[in-house]
């Protein structure tokens, strides 16, 4: 691989001007107390529905997709923004280090992983871009668990190396995607594996309903839990108050001889769906998530309500009437 400085000069020149922003950016962040910090990250997400314009659309295209007319375009463009403010709060979580409360430190999750340890099975985490997972994988390494993370890292070398600096204090093992022998070795130790579920697979993606409709999603748990026959636990830990967070998890799945990959993986989706629903405002809807589609085309953002419409395999979805109050309850309305 290429490294920075042999990289072609333009791209060199774009990295590190990133670079410069991010090492300008990270002390402001970094300093002060929670709430202050809290406070410049809101501001900095209202800059970003600019900055990332792209994400911004599909923000709103994804909203569509799944709620329809059940949320009128403010209320998705309001939406969106609060799921913008999640997106760079839970970054912020991972890039400092204040003290932070488990509501539900005695949960579920925590009592099956540590008897899946015991037995020697392992385990593979199933998570998705809800609230705030850089907190839960600080938490369960704060408690011993020997954690393994598989993360997609930045096209940025320059970048990669502050982001990971700030996440050292963290506890877990990182393993790039690039780094398939790290991740066989987890497996092997009988560890836990920590894997995201919910992201766009142009190459190699099994066509699994997601949220009302068909998306192309990674086979890996699915196709590990077979392989090794190590069993699966959908969690997330969703953000409550500044400072508080919450773990919720779905029961153990374990892959049956005659189960195929789409159908562990929609019984992975049919936990992690109704937590996307009840707490929608820390969902990652920027990504474009239903981008690549089961008969090899691309959507793009500019893709039309009617076509958006046409793809749903299920009616639309009713918002949760917590959501409805805090759309309702929420001071800003951005254009």
């Amino acid at each position: 691989m290429a490294s920075a400085l042999t990289r072609p000069w333009p791209l060199r020149v774009r990295h590190r001007l990133e670079w410069l922003l991010l090492q300008t950016l990270l002390p402001w962040l970094q300093s002060g107390d929670l709430a202050q910090a809290s406070r410049r990250a809101q501001r900095l997400a209202r800059l970003l529905r600019w900055l990332l314009a792209s994400e911004w659309r599909w923000a709103q295209n994804n909203l569509y997709l799944v709620y329809g007319d059940h949320l009128t375009p403010a209320e998705r463009l309001r939406l969106a923004a609060m799921a913008m403010e999640n997106m760079v709060l839970t970054h912020l979580d991972g890039l400092r280090q204040d003290p932070f409360s488990i509501l539900n430190h005695d949960s579920e999750a925590r009592t099956i992983l540590q008897e899946c340890l015991a037995q020697g099975r392992g385990a593979i985490i199933c998570g998705v871009h809800l609230g705030s997972w850089e907190i839960g994988l600080k938490w369960f390494a704060s408690l011993g668990f020997p954690i393994h993370v598989v993360y997609r890292h930045s096209n940025n070398p320059l970048s990669e190396q502050l982001f990971m600096a700030a996440r050292a204090h963290y506890g877990v093992q990182w393993i790039r995607r690039d780094e398939p022998l790290k991740l066989l070795r987890a497996l092997q130790k009988r560890h836990i594996l920590v894997l995201m579920t919910d992201i766009n697979q142009r190459r190699d993606g099994i066509p699994v309903p997601f949220l009302g409709t068909t998306a192309l999603s990674p086979a890996g748990p699915a196709r590990l839990a077979k392989r090794w026959q190590v069993p699966l636990l959908p969690l997330v830990c969703v953000r409550e108050q500044t400072g508080q967070f919450r773990i919720l998890n779905g029961p153990l799945l374990t892959a049956n001889a005659d189960e195929d990959e789409v159908a562990l993986t929609a019984r992975i989706y049919a936990c992690c769906q109704p937590w996307i629903h009840h707490y929608a405002e820390q969902y990652n809807w920027l990504h474009a998530r239903w981008r690549s589609r089961p008969d090899g085309s691309l959507w793009q953002r500019t893709i039309s309500a009617e076509a958006l419409a046409a793809a749903r395999l299920t009616p639309p979805a009713l918002p949760a009437e917590r959501v409805h109050h805090l759309l309702n309850s929420r001071p800003d309305k951005p254009r």
